[in-house]
């Protein structure tokens, strides 16, 4: 099975991307901010199903969450239709998607068009909203509460 995951260098994808390989069935194919557009052409031919985890959830821009959150889906579904393919798509968006701050507006949008990629091509797609995700290479006061509290207290912090 060949699995395109965006995000490639994010928390998630890593811990993920340790997983697959781990199983070392599946041919991965890795989308960060430095994959060229040609590249990501070729990954979305070959994918057989998406993890879409890229996205801005912090930026001192406000533009970014939208380029980065709602755009960058909207190239990828986009691709998908114009070659009539109908891969899944599993996407990790926010708890945060009803609230009224950039970010949470971009994440909203972004499911939308795939909830409409979803019903117009069948496809088996998936939106996730992850509360409290905590794991390895969680970044204190970033990632998590929890992540926070582990650091702080396994250095007697408060």
């Amino acid at each position: 099975m060949n699995i395109l995951i965006t995000g490639s260098n994010g928390f998630i994808a890593k811990n993920l991307i340790v997983k697959l390989r781990s199983v070392k069935k599946y041919k991965l194919y890795l989308c960060n901010k430095s994959t060229i557009k040609k590249k990501l052409s070729e990954y979305l031919n070959k994918a057989d199903i998406i993890f879409h985890f890229a996205a801005t959830n912090r930026s001192v821009n406000s533009k970014n969450f939208n380029t980065n959150n709602y755009l960058f889906t909207k190239e990828i579904l986009n691709y998908l239709v114009k070659i009539s393919k109908k891969t899944p798509i599993i996407f990790s968006s926010s708890i945060m998607a009803t609230d009224k701050s950039y970010y949470g507006i971009s994440k909203l949008k972004a499911e939308k068009i795939i909830n409409d990629y979803i019903k117009i091509n069948k496809s088996k797609s998936k939106i996730l909203r992850l509360p409290n995700v905590f794991g390895k290479w969680s970044k204190p006061n970033y990632n998590s509460v929890v992540a926070t509290f582990c650091h702080n207290l396994s250095r007697n912090k408060k």
